[in-house]
């Protein structure tokens, strides 16, 4: 969800600047604020005990999150981790909330969002439940390329802009079976591998 810089400014918010690896939050603590990129990219993630992670989203330039947790006022399930140096905008819940009730547009929007956010989260549960690392991977660059591809060329081959390790990150397995499946999908003619870049 994107919403106008000046609206979040005349609402109270605040820009704050970060450094890569810095933490906005982390899981299990109180949601206080939304926040949304101004410059950099975010990760989404999600640990158990054994230090085990999985990657939920990569928040970019002009995305917001945290809105579920705030709305719901419940522990955040996710971390969320600067990939980069940046910029982003917090504002407090109750500011949140009026601009929720000050523009109608805002509140549709989201709805939508939210929406999107749950649909993606099947999909998700779908890769990282499939039988095998190349369904796995293949599931996970799909899902990228409907999100991110012109509609009147679906069989164009794009660039996937993630690393090897950030492809584990988000399909739960560990960088060399990552590596190795992506070169056999290559042999299949599955993925194009170019310069180290992958393009699907």
């Amino acid at each position: 969800m994107h919403i106008d810089y000046n609206i979040l400014i005349a609402y109270g918010g605040i820009a704050k600047r970060i450094n890569k690896g810095d933490f906005i939050f982390k899981q299990d603590s109180l949601p206080l604020f939304y926040y949304q990129v101004i410059k950099g990219e975010v990760r989404i993630f999600s640990s158990n005990t054994e230090d085990k992670f999985l990657t939920h989203n990569i928040v970019s330039e002009g995305e917001g999150f945290g809105e579920s947790e705030l709305l719901l006022n419940k522990p955040h399930l996710v971390s969320a981790q600067a990939l980069s140096a940046g910029v982003f905008v917090r504002i407090p819940k109750e500011n949140f909330n009026n601009i929720l009730k000050d523009f109608p547009d805002i509140n549709q929007q989201l709805l939508h969002s939210l929406a999107e956010e749950i649909y993606d989260n099947i999909l998700l549960s779908q890769i990282w439940t499939a039988p095998t690392p190349e369904i796995k991977i293949e599931l996970f660059l799909n899902r990228y390329k409907k999100q991110n591809q012109e509609k009147d060329k679906p069989e164009e081959k794009i660039l996937i802009p993630y690393t090897r390790q950030q492809i584990a990150d988000f399909t739960s397995l560990r960088v060399e079976t990552v590596i190795r499946t992506l070169r056999k999908m290559s042999e299949q003619q599955k993925v194009k591998i170019v310069q180290h870049k992958v393009y699907f």
